[in-house]
């Protein structure tokens, strides 16, 4: 329990701390993926739904043109009131949201039709536990959708990966790879539906920027540091690499690919 309540207290800092820049990126970046999403769980226009840890909302706002009432429930004061103010400027009555905890649902058994998430599990203390919430309050035939990064199954692979995931952000609790999903999903009586996976190019500086770190700060260094002694066998799994930044040829900027996973699934 302690370490649940020191986790929900290092996501909190997190996401204050880059309510506004992480925020206004994700509302920008992931218009594409939340309609995937939509698509894969079939989102409609009869749906209750739950967007968790909704950040700034970029599910949650895309979903509200297409189903009937959707929550959005976060952890985080800051980020929710981003996503409250893009909400109000986009005119959507159909769309609330509330501080909430994704490891304990304030809603009922068989209770919504759609539920879903983006880029939150590997902040969870226990993401198995977030899942089977996300099972329980959906009715019988109802969708459970999740969009998150993951790692492959090679064990050295996944904990260097972790490792730099954890200095960039210490909110960062563990990346699952792809079978976990799946055995997650099962064990809560999920129905597999779709699956799409995806490779997305970063650049490493805006990653760190999005994460409250800048060129000179002793965490941007060292996962810099890493990332490029990765580059010759690609022992993080971030497929890193050094590009030109420049018309001169001279300047090279760090770019990688965070592999991204969405699994939609019913209820049965």
């Amino acid at each position: 329990m302690e370490n649940r309540h020191l986790q929900r207290d290092l996501v909190r800092d997190q996401f204050t701390r880059t309510a506004r820049v992480f925020g206004d990126y994700a509302l920008a970046s992931r218009a594409a993926e939340a309609e995937r999403l939509m698509r894969m769980v079939g989102a409609r226009a009869e749906d209750c739904a739950v967007d968790l840890a909704c950040g700034s909302g970029p599910l949650a706002l895309r979903l509200a043109r297409q189903v009937r009432w959707i929550c959005g429930l976060d952890l985080t004061p800051a980020i929710l009131n981003r996503a409250r103010g893009f909400a109000t400027n986009e005119q959507l009555p159909n769309l609330a949201f509330a501080v909430g905890d994704a490891e304990a649902l304030p809603f009922a058994d068989d209770a919504l039709d759609l539920v879903v998430t983006s880029y939150s599990l590997h902040h969870m203390p226990d993401p198995a536990r977030t899942i089977g919430e996300m099972a329980r309050i959906v009715r019988r035939g109802g969708r459970v959708g999740v969009l998150d990064i993951f790692v492959p199954d090679d064990p050295a692979v996944a904990a260097m990966n972790n490792r730099i995931e954890r200095i960039r952000d210490c909110s960062h609790t563990r990346t699952l790879a792809r079978h976990e999903f799946e055995a997650f999903f099962s064990h809560h009586g999920l129905r597999i539906l779709k699956t799409h996976v995806e490779a997305q190019l970063r650049s490493f500086d805006h990653w760190m920027l999005v994460a409250g770190s800048n060129p000179g700060d002793a965490r941007y260094q060292e996962v810099r540091r890493l990332l490029e002694q990765s580059i010759a066998d690609d022992a993080a799994w971030f497929h890193p690499r050094l590009v030109p930044a420049g018309d001169n040829g001279t300047e090279r900027e760090l770019v990688f690919e965070n592999t991204v996973l969405f699994i939609a699934g019913e209820k049965i």
